[in-house]
This record gives C-alpha cells, structure tokens and sequence, in this order.
C-alpha cells in the first residue's frame, strides 16, 4: 500500500494545470488575505493604547492578531510562488518542499481547531455546527490540494526516473 494518489484534477484537468490552478489560487488568496490585514493593522494601530482602547485592549489586541496574520499571509505568498515556480521549471524538489510545509500547517491549523474546540466553545449549537461545516469544507479542498500536488510530484518523479543514463561505447 502506498502513497495516494489521483490522475487527474478537477473538471478534467491534468495534473499540471490543476497544480497551477492551485498555485494561482493560493497566491491570489494570500495576497488578499496581506493586503485586509495590513490595511486592518494600520486601522487598529491608530486606537491601540489610546481611551478608545479602554480596558479591554480590544483595539491592542486586534493590531496584533491583524499583524500576525499579514506576517503568515507572507508565508504563504511564498509557498505559493515556491509552488508556481517549482510547477513550471517541472521541479520536483520544490513540489516535495511544498507538499511538505502544507502537509505541517494543516496539522498545525487542524491541531489548533482541536484544542480550541477541547476548551469549549461560547456561541449556540447552530453557530458550532455551522463553524463545524466550514471546517470540514475548508479542510476537505485543503487535503485534496495537497493530495493533487503530491500526485503532480509522483508523476514527475516517475517519469525522471524513468529515465536511463546515457549509454557509452567502450
């Protein structure tokens, strides 16, 4: 039994262009999620400290998550251009090297939503399921992107090795 395995993406795509597709994705994604967070941080810094931010440190905190999460967004551009990069020059190192940092933040983030979830949960039944439904949506694509770009990884390292070492006359 090994590593899973898919041979094609989806609506028909291959391997590659659904790699790309994945890429861009994540790209566009990331850049998005930097640019809300850093406009939010620089929106949430102005009332940091201040009377506004009162004794709860609403705003103090907010400027801090806004600006962890901008920094992770950083991150992730650069998984996402590692990743483009490593689909077109046909690398399989740099889809290896992705498949593995995306294989550690998913069990990073699933973690965090376990323990989160051990220490209890403050909203109603339907608001916890709803969070419960998008989780497993969000983690359901997750794991088969990764599964798509490992599958990608397989079929490039099958084909190198594949490939024999030039024969000499002697």
């Amino acid at each position: 039994m090994g590593v899973p395995h898919i041979t094609s993406f989806c609506w028909c795509f291959g391997l590659e262009a659904g790699t790309k597709i994945i890429g861009f994705a994540h790209l566009l994604v990331s850049l998005i999620m930097m640019i809300v967070c850093s406009v939010f941080a620089e929106g949430a810094r102005g009332y940091a400290g201040t009377v506004e931010d009162g004794e709860d440190h609403l705003y103090s905190t907010w400027y801090t998550i806004t600006v962890v999460v901008a920094i992770i967004s950083v991150v992730h551009v650069l998984l996402a251009a590692t990743l483009l990069f490593a689909t077109y020059k046909r690398s399989a190192a740099g889809l290896r090297t992705w498949v593995w940092v995306m294989i550690v933040l998913y069990a990073a983030s699933l973690l965090y939503v376990l323990v989160s979830m051990t220490f209890g949960f403050t909203a109603t039944g339907s608001d916890i399921f709803l969070a419960f439904l998008q989780g497993i949506v969000f983690f359901g694509i997750l794991a088969y992107c990764i599964l798509c770009v490992n599958s990608y990884y397989m079929l490039l390292k099958s084909s190198e090795d594949m490939e024999a070492a030039n024969k000499t006359d002697y």
